[in-house]
């Protein structure tokens, strides 16, 4: 099941019909992730990251307009440290 990674209501509509949508930059989406409702019916998806590092905002290019919650759909969760053959700590002592 992918992860939904909260950014918010939609706060305005731009002038080329972009939903600016206030974001914390804890969770920055990616450019080109899909945009969905807390029912999963996709809504877009992020076009731009835009404004200061402290408060940024989200340019969603719409697919339809919603005024709910918006969620970021992540296909792979997490990140690949700790797997695979390289990731055990070795004590540098011949015989390991």
């Amino acid at each position: 099941m992918p992860n939904l990674i909260p950014l918010g209501k939609p706060e305005k509509i731009s002038k080329s019909g972009m939903l600016l949508v206030p974001i914390k930059p804890t969770n920055l989406p990616k450019i080109g992730e899909k945009v969905v409702t807390r029912k999963m019916e996709q809504i877009g998806i992020v076009y731009d990251i835009i404004g200061p590092v402290i408060s940024p905002y989200a340019l969603i290019k719409p697919v339809k307009v919603v005024y709910e919650d918006m969620f970021v759909v992540r296909e792979y969760g997490g990140s690949r440290k700790g797997s695979g053959k390289g990731s055990r700590k070795r004590s540098g002592k011949k015989g390991d």
